[in-house]
């Protein structure tokens, strides 16, 4: 089992790629048995996606195939996704229109959204409105909001906060890998995207 995490930033030194550390070491020492691996957006450089992505062998397929295995190897994810101008960023779109092929589908995803000030809420009823629908992606029933960001996990000795959003990220990240270890069997067994490609 693998867990991916997801960086909805593209900025250098951005707090979702702090907070994505932050996740994985949560993941390492709760499910030291189950992998986790950091996608980041800024790293993965994608391009605008176009229809030739709909094309076999194109130059933006080729691109962007090393990903889709190492997606395609994930059991499920955790989203960390910043608030730009009130919504999810652009970058983020763009990567979920590229996971066209099973990819994330039918895996349970934890969803964290990032807020420099008191926002954050936006992009996470965006992406539980429309980020899903021909990626099948499955989002948990909670998810996080962690606001002033940079005032948290700043500190060598955690707050009073701090431990209480840990307490609640072991919560939902314990859910999280609980439900993706269970979902395996079932994609085996249901998993029909040759016949219903795009959602309803």
């Amino acid at each position: 089992m693998s867990i991916g995490i997801i960086v909805g930033s593209v900025r250098e030194a951005s707090q979702s790629a702090r907070i994505a550390e932050i996740v994985k070491s949560r993941l390492d020492a709760l499910f030291p048995e189950t992998g986790a691996e950091i996608f980041s957006l800024k790293d993965l450089d994608l391009p605008l996606w176009t229809e030739d992505k709909w094309t076999a062998g194109s130059a933006v397929n080729q691109q962007w195939n090393p990903t889709s295995e190492r997606l395609k190897a994930c059991t499920g994810f955790v989203f960390i996704v910043p608030e730009w101008a009130g919504m999810a960023p652009p970058h983020l779109k763009n990567f979920l229109l590229f996971c066209d092929k099973g990819e994330l589908a039918h895996k349970p995803c934890q969803l964290i959204g990032i807020s420099s000030g008191m926002g954050g809420a936006y992009p996470v009823a965006e992406l539980r409105m429309s980020g899903y629908k021909n990626n099948f992606l499955m989002w948990l029933p909670d998810h996080m909001i962690l606001r002033n960001v940079e005032q948290l996990f700043s500190d060598a000795q955690p707050t009073e906060l701090d431990q209480s959003l840990q307490d609640r990220m072991d919560y939902t990240l314990t859910w999280l890998v609980d439900l993706a270890s269970a979902m395996q069997s079932l994609r085996c067994k249901n998993q029909r995207l040759d016949l219903y490609k795009n959602g309803m």
